[in-house]
């Protein structure tokens, strides 16, 4: 703010002297002996020195955090919720039981079954005795085996559904959501799911690159994550879609984040900047000096007289505040940053400030 009162002061105080000057010319043309005096204005600017550094290509958009794995548990048998062992917010590893149905109709079924199979065995066995004496047919004897193994098929499903009664973690995470009470009446396989869980070791975030962004990503590239009031978070392009919509003209890239200290929540929103290449010693000039017509860019040079020459440049790389010169600039050159409006070819310059 200093520096842009300071210019503004001594705008006003040039063109002061140049009013005063004018009407001095006014009066010695009045005179004929006055000597005829030219006076040279020097327009106040801000200027820069073109210097080496480190810039980047990016390109910016913003994302939703998703989680790699997540699932929704639903129920293979039918009763009623006897416990419950987790709550939102609880983690879980693959395979831990989450709650148990009453038992109490798959137990009775299992221990009838149980009871037919062993009975029935034991006619097949007494049958066979009978059939390697030939005192049975082999008919009688096949049948009665096969009923054995029907059976025996029988009360492994009794089992199962025994075993189904237990509602079990397929996957390791967070409970996120936990839609079923004690006392519940569960139906098997109903819509409705028991609960949510979410892996959040390792988040995704899907954006949406223009096609003319393509040619430069590729899988493994870093890309930077920017949330509210917590720290940058580094990720990595894992997958890019081989098609582009028609409709938007974008393709999905897939960036992943490790978030193996959880920081992290799916469903956050996120800045994403991601990096194509890096350059550590680019010839840089400020944005604030480059000035663009007709797609061309170019500076105002200040040359050792005093003087601007306007330079036509090309750029490459853009940061926030930096351009990248291709051609036109050499290191050390001096350009204006502020001040550019009032200026033209050769006009004469006073640099009050340099940034």
């Amino acid at each position: 703010m200093k520096t842009r009162s300071l210019l503004a002061t001594a705008v006003t105080a040039a063109l002061l002297a140049s009013s005063l000057v004018l009407t001095g010319c006014g009066n010695a043309e009045g005179s004929p002996d006055a000597a005829k005096v030219e006076t040279v204005i020097s327009i106040p600017v801000e200027a820069a020195v073109v210097s080496r550094g480190e810039i980047s290509s990016l390109y910016r958009t913003t994302s939703t955090l998703e989680a790699k794995e997540d699932a929704e548990v639903n129920s293979k048998s039918t009763g009623i919720v006897q416990q419950l062992f987790v709550e939102e917010g609880d983690v879980v590893k693959a395979g831990q039981v989450m709650a148990i149905l009453d038992t109490e109709r798959q137990q009775l079924n299992l221990a009838k079954g149980k009871a037919e199979l062993g009975q029935l065995k034991s006619e097949l066995a007494r049958l066979e005795t009978m059939y390697q004496k030939k005192l049975v047919s082999f008919d009688l004897y096949d049948k009665l085996k096969w009923q054995v193994e029907s059976l025996s098929a029988s009360v492994a499903l009794s089992e199962l559904a025994l075993k189904e009664t237990q509602i079990i973690a397929p996957i390791s995470g967070v409970i996120a959501r936990r839609h079923v009470k004690v006392g519940q009446l569960i139906t098997e396989f109903s819509s409705k799911a028991l609960f949510e869980i979410v892996s959040q070791e390792r988040l995704e975030a899907v954006i949406n690159l223009p096609e003319h962004q393509l040619p430069n990503a590729k899988v493994g590239q870093v890309a930077h994550l920017h949330f509210a009031a917590m720290p940058v978070k580094q990720a990595k392009i894992i997958r890019i879609s081989p098609v582009v919509d028609a409709a938007t003209g974008t393709a999905r890239v897939t960036v992943a984040v490790d978030n193996s200290d959880l920081t992290l929540k799916a469903g956050m929103f996120a800045q994403v900047e991601v990096q194509y290449d890096a350059k550590d010693a680019a010839l840089l000039v400020p944005k604030r000096a480059v000035m663009a017509m007709d797609n061309n860019s170019s500076v105002f040079l200040v040359n050792k007289d005093g003087k601007v020459e306007r330079k036509t440049i090309t750029t490459g790389y853009e940061s926030d505040t930096m351009f990248e010169v291709v051609e036109g600039l050499a290191e050390g050159d001096q350009v204006v940053t502020a001040g550019q409006a009032s200026l033209k070819e050769q006009s004469p310059v006073q640099v009050i400030a340099k940034s």
